[in-house]
């Protein structure tokens, strides 16, 4: 049995420690076609990507990340995705598929990532609001994610004492018997522990 994608899966980690080291266009449109790759209900490619690479969007942007990221500083490059639900399959029952879809282009983003030395961070800890109109994203569409870039740094002093453990400990996860059902839900999560 070949594990040959397993390893880059296995090698992704979300670390923080970033250098501010310019990441070539030619690498991000890499990234970008990985991305761009990903499989969509009915091939609808439901994601916008707006690359922030440049002065002074960037810095701006990085004014509305939530607190808690302030590791992202150093970062020449964020990438936002963004969508809006009538971009992909309108499911009757209220799934938003859209995110769906643009979950997995990260994902492939990301992989792509770590396979050209680089950390893709994903993060949900920003401000909407102010972000859509410094990036022209129509009030229609949603910010669904930003995905922080940068090539590893080994000055880990700018990181809390939180998130220097963070980089050097083990990747964690829940044993997989606690999040898989077979032909049911899986009892872990019906009977959380106490």
């Amino acid at each position: 049995m070949s594990h040959e994608v397993l390893a880059p899966i296995d090698r992704r980690r979300a670390h923080r420690a970033l250098s501010d080291q310019p990441i070539p266009r030619s690498d991000l449109t890499t990234l970008l076609h990985a991305a761009h790759l990903a499989p969509s209900c009915a091939n609808n490619q439901p994601w916008r990507f707006i690359v922030v690479n440049a002065e002074p969007e960037l810095s701006q942007l990085k004014e509305h990340l939530s607190a808690g990221n302030y590791w992202a500083e150093p970062s020449p490059c964020i990438i936002a995705i963004t969508s809006k639900s009538d971009l992909d399959c309108q499911i009757p029952d209220g799934r938003e598929y859209h995110a769906f879809g643009c979950g997995m282009a990260a994902m492939n983003l990301m992989l792509q990532a770590t396979e050209l030395g680089l950390i893709a961070h994903p993060i949900a800890g920003y401000r909407q609001a102010p972000i859509k109109p410094l990036l022209r994203v129509p009030e229609a569409y949603a910010v669904l994610a930003l995905v922080v870039l940068g090539f590893p740094s080994d000055d880990h002093t700018l990181l809390s004492e939180k998130h220097r453990q963070d980089e050097r400990s083990a990747r964690q996860r829940d044993p997989l018997e606690s999040v898989v059902g077979w032909n049911r839900f899986p009892l872990a999560e019906s009977n959380p522990p106490s």
